[in-house]
């Protein structure tokens, strides 16, 4: 007797035990949990997807299969955002109290994508079918899309980001997304799954299927790394990294202190002679110390010892005062000390920057929150030196498909950010990685520029030309790689074809499943 018959009766045992069952789940949503940056152990997925496929379909009812993806998704990202809460830990925070809703009522509020999408999933797809697996597969992605654009978005953790270590296969992000990627990595850690539940045709079908298209990724990212990498000859770029720790980042007695060490950083101590873009990140400069006395003439200072056309790209916390409002800004300060290229953070963080529906919650410490006023949006720019940048700020470099104006392409993507408030945990190294797939996904080089936490030149290939640590005050100098640009007609396409994407395969598969029963 063969013993797959025993395999399958003990998987089945297991994933219909009414507390067994619920506790793998969520056991191998954790696990998952193990694929996103800074570990990337991409093989994980191998072992949950198939594990919450198969929990799925040994489920006998659609409220059994939405609970089993809650518990996936809440163990998922549980563990993979857990650094979130430490935000609310920083030294004087008034928030400490509020570390447990953050670390837990995240997750749980995201937990309800993939809960929705295998509920779906459950009752419109015959899993034990190919159309059925890629109709889960696509039910999954269309989730996350969601995910990433409704209530503002929060496209955090997708699991195409566990091949960050291997821009091998994220090359495909030219071509597609992170989105679509996503697609693909599902597709090919649920093969598994397929080799336990499905019968010898179906089996080969999903082996060609998964190992065609992995084979074909892989040698088009092969392919696309041939390329040698071209720099910009007569520019380079200086990345400053304060390291100023959170806590005291606003402490007003300290704030001049701030100031200057970013300045002494910022010096041309190497006598360099080629046209330099200094940048500093996320809130390096307040307008109260931009126009304190003697402020003016030391940035001035710093800015003349480089050559011409040579300017500073800041992120500053700017006001407003015709308006009364406060911006989180991106600004350039030429070597008079002037103004001007002044970007403001559109793409504001929910209870970080601002707080919905503030008008309506009678909570004191809601109604006295004082936000960011939102900016116009995104806007190519052109620094003094005829090169053109696309600035975001520190959360808006997340999203794919909004990282640039549409059909201005840019130089240069510039981002600034200030992760010193989630310490030393997963937190700034997913943020990095963000970074990573939105230089291939546009095709764009991105300066990517932290208070703390990893301030690097990441190529148009994904590659890092160079970076910081963290918890390390550096300042770098750095050549700057030329943009390897996508043809605009394909980047407004991309984005738009991949959701229609998702919901052409998942009719496929409820349609298959809708013929297969009327044949029964």
């Amino acid at each position: 007797m063969s013993a797959r018959p025993h395999l399958l009766d003990s998987i089945e045992r297991l994933f219909t035990h009414p507390l067994f069952a619920p506790l793998i789940t969520f056991g191998c949503g954790s696990l998952a949990a193990l694929s996103m940056a800074p570990l990337n152990a991409w093989p994980v997925l191998f072992v949950s997807i198939p594990a919450l496929y198969m929990a799925v379909f040994y489920t006998a009812s659609g409220k059994g299969a939405f609970l089993r993806g809650w518990l996936f998704g809440f163990g998922y990202f549980l563990f993979s955002l857990s650094w979130v809460g430490n935000a609310l830990l920083v030294e004087g925070s008034p928030y400490q109290w509020a570390w447990p809703l953050a670390v837990s009522g995240l997750p749980a509020l995201l937990a309800f994508f993939p809960a929705f999408a295998v509920l779906l999933s459950k009752k419109f797809l015959n899993l034990r079918s190919v159309p059925g697996w890629l109709g889960f597969i696509s039910f999954y992605c269309a989730f996350e899309w969601l995910r990433g654009h409704i209530f503002t978005g929060f496209p955090w953790n997708l699991p195409g980001y566990t091949w960050a270590d291997l821009p091998v296969v994220f090359q495909v992000l030219r071509l597609s997304d992170v989105y679509m990627l996503t697609w693909l990595t599902l597709l090919w850690a649920s093969v598994p799954a397929c080799f336990l539940l499905f019968n010898t045709r179906q089996k080969a079908a999903c082996t060609a299927v998964g190992g065609f298209s992995f084979i074909v990724c892989f040698a088009f990212g092969f392919w696309q790394l041939q390329g040698v990498p071209t720099y910009h000859e007569d520019l380079v770029i200086k990345l400053v990294q304060p390291n100023i720790a959170q806590a005291e980042k606003w402490r007003g007695d300290q704030m001049f202190g701030h100031f200057r060490k970013t300045l002494a950083l910022s010096e041309n101590t190497e006598g360099q002679n080629k046209t330099t873009l200094i940048i500093w990140p996320e809130t390096a400069l307040s307008y109260r110390i931009f126009n304190a006395p003697g402020a003016a003439e030391e940035l001035r200072s710093v800015l003349r010892s480089y050559p011409p056309s040579s300017a500073l790209l800041t992120g500053m916390l700017r006001f407003d005062a015709a308006r009364g409002a406060y911006y989180n800004s991106l600004v350039m300060i030429g070597d008079n000390a002037e103004l001007f290229n002044i970007y403001d953070k559109h793409h504001l963080v929910p209870f970080g920057e601002y707080i919905p529906f503030q008008q309506w919650i009678p909570l004191a410490p809601v109604v006295q929150f004082k936000g960011f006023e939102t900016g116009a949006g995104l806007k190519t720019m052109e620094a003094p030196s005829g090169v053109k940048y696309s600035p975001l700020i520190c959360y808006e470099i997340v999203f794919p498909g909004r990282s640039m104006e549409q059909g201005a392409a840019p130089d240069f993507i510039v981002n600034v950010t200030n992760d010193a408030w989630y310490g030393k945990s997963a937190g700034p190294y997913q943020h990095l990685t963000q970074a990573l797939y939105r230089a291939v996904e546009t095709g764009t080089p991105v300066i990517r520029a932290a208070n703390t936490g990893f301030s690097a030149i990441i190529s148009p290939y994904g590659r890092i030309e160079g970076k910081t640590e963290l918890f390390k005050a550096d300042s770098p100098t750095l050549e700057l790689p030329q943009a390897k640009p996508i043809p605009d007609m394909l980047q407004r396409l991309k984005y738009r074809l991949i959701p229609a994407f998702f919901m052409l395969f998942i009719f496929a598969g409820a349609f298959s499943t809708r013929r297969f029963a009327n044949a029964d």
